[in-house]
């Protein structure tokens, strides 16, 4: 007699959206999907919020997937006949937002067995309501960073013993893309990087910090150019700023662009900038140091999980506007400082930011298979 094998439910954000969430979830399913292969998984349906039927992810290799076309109560809808036509024995969500549809009063909800990806921002709106009931309900709790695990623990002490920490990775289509290019290594420009979203709602990435400290860097680093990379609503905000500062000769927006692209611009610049105090992870760091860039970040949030500060990169106080400026002269005025720093960045990134690591911290903290022991927390 056979033991039935265990199906999964997902409930995504998007798996063709931008961002690190996205990023995330494709790594999971990715994981789970091999699962299914190897035979530990019969199936895995996914519920996709926000992708575009016109460019939306495949379908699971075993399972059916689902789009929600923006709409969170069709989103709702299509959980529950998912989750009550097939019963899954397991359901992860990506988001903490999106958990919330269980403790709806449908027939069935909640399920006996969820989890829930904690990737640290969401928790300033999770303190209370049915976004806290959904983390105290979950039976594993996956934070993304020891950072994340500590804010968990301290919001919900009654919880600590279900968060698992599964440090990100860098996504194997990037470094598919990246490892693809054939072109000789560029020389390093004098610039500085910074590679994250401009939303209005979020002033934490750092962009400010660093257009005020510019016109101190460029008097010390004659030259020296900063490129924003990144979409939203602040960007026309920001670019006014510069403007104010008269930048715009040495700051460069650049938007959105592709991973081939992306790469291009972290073989091209000298370092990357992002003194946040909203990362639970930070993958552009971890992206940056892959490709041999020191990077900056600060004390405020994740970042020195992925910086080893002095090592692989420098850590400042965040809002620290001159301590910033002297970060980035200090290693754009010294090529050979931010080169060794670059080096042993990218022996960081190599040992522990891989997707098969990622895997594996991802299925020991799911325990699909109880019988072998959970993940404990570790560092990165």
């Amino acid at each position: 007699m056979h033991e039935r094998r265990p199906a999964v439910l997902l409930g995504l954000t998007g798996l063709r959206i931008d961002g690190g969430i996205a990023s995330v979830s494709r790594c999971i399913a990715r994981a789970l999907d091999e699962e299914v292969d190897a035979g530990v998984l019969s199936r895995v349906d996914r519920v996709v919020l926000l992708d575009d039927p016109s460019r939306a992810a495949s379908p699971p290799r075993r399972g059916v997937q689902w789009l929600s076309r923006g709409s969170q109560p069709r989103f709702v809808w299509q959980l529950w006949r998912a989750f009550a036509r097939d019963r899954q024995a397991h359901v992860l969500f990506d988001l903490v937002g999106l958990a919330r549809a269980v403790f709806l009063p449908l027939p069935g909800f909640p399920p006996r067995d969820f989890a829930v990806f904690v990737h640290g921002i969401e928790l300033t709106t999770a303190a209370h309501g049915v976004r806290a009931r959904a983390l105290r309900g979950a039976r594993v709790l996956l934070a993304n960073s020891p950072f994340t695990a500590a804010s968990l623990k301290q919001m919900f002490p009654e919880a600590a013993d279900r968060v698992r920490v599964v440090p990100l990775c860098i996504e194997p289509e990037k470094l598919a893309c990246w490892e693809a290019s054939s072109l000789p290594a560029p020389r390093r420009e004098n610039a500085a990087l910074i590679v994250g979203r401009m939303w209005s709602e979020e002033r934490g990435k750092g962009h400010d910090e660093l257009l005020s400290a510019w016109p101190s860097v460029r008097s010390r680093i004659p030259g020296a150019e900063l490129w924003v990379v990144g979409g939203g609503d602040d960007r026309s905000r920001l670019e006014a700023k510069a403007r104010v500062l008269s930048l715009t000769s040495s700051v460069r927006f650049l938007g959105r662009v592709s991973d081939g692209e992306l790469g291009e611009l972290y073989r091209r610049a000298s370092l990357l900038a992002m003194p946040s105090r909203q990362e639970g992870f930070g993958l552009a760091y971890a992206e940056a140091m892959w490709h041999g860039l020191p990077c900056i970040g600060s004390t405020a949030d994740a970042a020195g999980t992925v910086i080893a500060h002095g090592e692989t990169g420098l850590l400042v106080r965040y809002g620290d506007v001159d301590a910033v400026g002297e970060a980035i002269v200090a290693l754009l005025g010294n090529p050979e400082r931010a080169a060794k720093m670059g080096e042993e960045g990218r022996r960081r990134a190599l040992a522990r930011f891989s997707y098969d690591r990622f895997r594996r911290d991802l299925l020991a903290a799911l325990e699909f298979d109880r019988s072998k022991p959970a993940a404990r927390e570790r560092p990165p």
